[in-house]
């Protein structure tokens, strides 16, 4: 593809995500999913990333320990993460050393193949939000552009409900995915709304 024509597509797909309800909440999510790689094996190992809202993503690391060594890297890291989402999305990064629950064996989870995104199958509820999203990109007049666009959000529903079935929750405020024990992710526990 020409340099023309892929920056024609990257300013159609920030448009499209810019006018998507979900759009702020699929950059977000990107941190999560890049955390391990970007903290590296050892790191990885001795955190847990818990959720991302508002820019903020929150780690949970064995100690405290941990959570002092990261916050001395957590501009590098910062960096880092906007860098492989490709904007400044993650703006702060919040440690809390509150345990982990993984073993020593786990280090970075793998990552699903095409092959295995594919097999997901949705729920209902989950095929009409997906439906609903698809709707949005009619707008889209590039016909490659919105096949494209199409393929990416399907592919980021499935993800998500992979993510649910590996024990994510979905935020009962917010609707973004969090670890945390209970029904509201940690920004929204924090804000009281």
């Amino acid at each position: 593809m020409n340099r023309r024509r892929q920056a024609t597509a990257s300013a159609g797909i920030e448009s499209l995500l810019a006018g998507m309800e979900s759009g702020p909440r699929l950059r977000e999510s990107l941190a999560l999913a890049y955390w391990a790689r970007v903290a590296g094996a050892q790191a990885a190992k001795a955190t847990e990333a818990m959720s991302v809202r508002d820019g903020i993503l929150f780690i949970r690391t064995r100690s405290a320990v941990w959570s002092h060594e990261l916050s001395l890297h957590k501009t590098h890291l910062r960096a880092d993460l906007n860098r492989l989402i490709g904007r400044p999305v993650i703006r702060e990064i919040i440690f809390k050393a509150e345990g982990i629950e993984h073993n020593d064996e786990v280090a970075i989870v793998p990552e699903l193949t095409n092959e295995e995104i594919a097999q997901v199958q949705l729920s209902h509820a989950e095929e009409a939000r997906l439906n609903e999203d698809l709707a949005a990109l009619d707008t889209v007049r590039d016909d490659a552009l919105r096949a494209s666009l199409a393929r990416l959000t399907v592919r980021e529903a499935r993800l998500r409900h992979k993510h649910i079935e590996l024990g994510w929750k979905e935020c009962s405020r917010c609707t973004a995915l969090h670890k945390e024990p209970g029904s509201t992710c940690p920004v929204c526990s924090i804000r009281k709304i």
